[in-house]
């Protein structure tokens, strides 16, 4: 089956699809006409729906990078990958195709649709490695996975050619904003309990620390002149780093667990300018 047209042609734990409507009334204005950077791209929901003239697009995950610049020269040919793994999907050709793309040793059009199918019919969307940097997430066993058409991924591609698209650590990635630019940054939540995957982007964790570090920086660029917009958890220390700020709640319904339970719980919406 086909994805709706203007939506991401990925899941992601932690995706911003379902809260666009609330995020978009925290959104400047003008924030179309400012160039848009975000530095834990993830799916690019927020992205796709403003459509900015002019962004920088920047993650950690080199192949998720990598498939997105593979998307935008050649959206056409991932397309027939895509075609030939979504008409042999099933369990035995889930895990061929993950020791495939694990295996690979370039990237390419036919490794970014390995990517794409990996996301689209593993469990719960989450994109998890180990420490040897493979990809180990388990089959999802979906009735019907969504697929993105060809329109759709010709319309991401033609979204993303106003992007400059970088695999770097959001601090080197946010080192050149400049006064005027709008910043969105979504990174890995705090665990909401013992099992929370929010954080298995990169063999890398993302800890007390970093959050503490993404605040500092928001303050710095904030000073620059720069207009922020933070998404995470609602938790008592994620209000304290950004005491200050404007700091408004939307609800959310989550996987939170390994055992595929939806809970209802808070996010935080944090700027640097009134709402």
């Amino acid at each position: 089956m086909p994805l709706d047209q203007r939506q991401t042609f990925l899941r992601w734990a932690g995706g911003k699809r379902r809260l666009i409507n609330y995020l978009q009334s925290y959104l400047p204005d003008d924030v179309s006409d400012r160039t848009y950077r975000e530095p834990f791209l993830g799916a690019g929901s927020l992205f796709l729906e403003v459509g900015p003239k002019s962004a920088v697009l920047s993650d950690l995950n080199e192949d998720l990078i990598e498939t997105f610049r593979q998307v935008r020269a050649r959206p056409d040919l991932i397309f027939r990958y895509l075609q030939r793994h979504a008409s042999l999907d099933c369990e035995e050709h889930y895990y061929r195709v993950r020791d495939a793309y694990n295996g690979a040793t370039m990237y390419s059009a036919a490794q970014a649709a390995r990517f794409i199918y990996l996301n689209r019919t593993c469990f719960n969307g989450i994109f998890r490695v180990n420490k040897s940097n493979e990809f180990n997430v388990p089959y999802g066993k979906l009735t019907k996975p969504l697929f993105p058409s060809a329109a759709h991924l010709e319309w991401i591609a033609a979204a993303l050619e106003c992007a400059k698209l970088q695999s770097l650590d959001y601090v080197d990635a946010l080192s050149d904003a400049a006064a005027g630019d709008f910043v969105y940054l979504d990174p890995p939540y705090p665990p909401l309990n013992g099992t929370s995957f929010f954080r298995h982007y990169t063999p890398e964790r993302f800890g007390k620390a970093d959050q503490a570090t993404v605040a500092a920086w928001v303050k710095r660029l904030s000073a620059r002149g720069c207009l922020i917009m933070v998404s995470n958890a609602d938790t008592p220390d994620i209000r304290e780093l950004y005491a200050g700020f404007e700091i408004s709640t939307v609800p959310v319904t989550r996987y939170v667990s390994a055992k595929n339970v939806k809970h209802a719980v808070r996010e935080l919406v944090i700027t640097n300018y009134p709402v």
